[in-house]
């Protein structure tokens, strides 16, 4: 039995990369009930496409924390079973299945130990990627009070509210050959994860970000106003994998 899988994707101003997740997306192939809820609240885009598992939801104010808009995006989705499908990382087209497979009944959250690793545009490893791809039950997210009002930090605070309140967690190991999700670091996009915890002595993480992204729209490189993202990936991303392995 195919489980139903919501993807929540949060953006803000990086459609490059979002395109790719949105192909990722489209190219699943899963049999079972599935939706990528898109959350983008950068002010300056509206995002738009056409397809009835894609839900975009455009807001005209930027969230105020990340854990906001990471309850907003949870709240959005349809299905208990909620996967990460971050705008800057590649899911290959078995993704869902593993997700299936992995996350059995009463699980309440799922780590991948086997996953790309991808610097540069190469794939360097294959090995586990922390809080990349994660899968959680939306009965735990109700249960925990959801994630805390926080930036970068608010995922490990919210994997430790769970890991306190269910043993139900698995660590998936797909063989190489079915490796399905693939993290990107360096070269891609503004990279929060790298950005440090916030302290009062410089701007928070949103407010740098935003920061980054202004600096790039003067330059030209942000497109502004209705946007119809065109799905893509920049490379064969199976390939990659199946070279690597080679």
């Amino acid at each position: 039995m195919s489980l139903p899988i919501s993807c929540r994707c949060m953006t803000y101003g990086r459609v490059d990369v979002l395109e790719e997740a949105l192909y990722s997306f489209i190219n699943q192939e899963y049999d079972g009930p599935k939706e990528l809820v898109i959350l983008n609240d950068y002010p300056l885009q509206t995002l738009l496409f056409d397809h009835p598992e894609v839900k975009i939801v455009n807001l005209t104010k930027v969230c105020e924390t990340i854990g906001d808009k990471e309850n907003l995006n949870a709240s959005l989705c349809s299905y208990d079973t909620i996967a990460f499908w971050d705008d800057d990382d590649i899911a290959l087209n078995n993704h869902l299945q593993n997700i299936n497979k992995y996350f059995i009944e009463n699980t309440d959250l799922l780590f991948w130990k086997n996953a790309g690793c991808i610097n540069d545009a190469k794939l360097t490893a294959i090995a586990s990627v922390g809080h990349s791809g994660l899968v959680y039950s939306k009965k735990i997210w109700k249960a925990v009070g959801g994630f805390p009002k926080e930036n970068a930090g608010n995922d490990t605070s919210f994997i430790n509210k769970i890991k306190a309140k269910s043993k139900n967690i698995v660590n998936a190991s797909p063989s190489k050959e079915n490796v399905s999700w693939f993290y990107y670091w360096a070269n891609r996009s503004y990279h929060m994860s790298g950005l440090g915890t916030d302290t009062p002595d410089r701007p928070n993480i949103i407010q740098r970000h935003s920061e980054h992204i202004e600096q790039l729209r003067k330059q030209g490189k942000i497109p502004t106003g209705e946007i119809i993202l065109k799905p893509h990936w920049k490379q064969d991303y199976k390939k990659l994998l199946q070279d690597f392995i080679a």
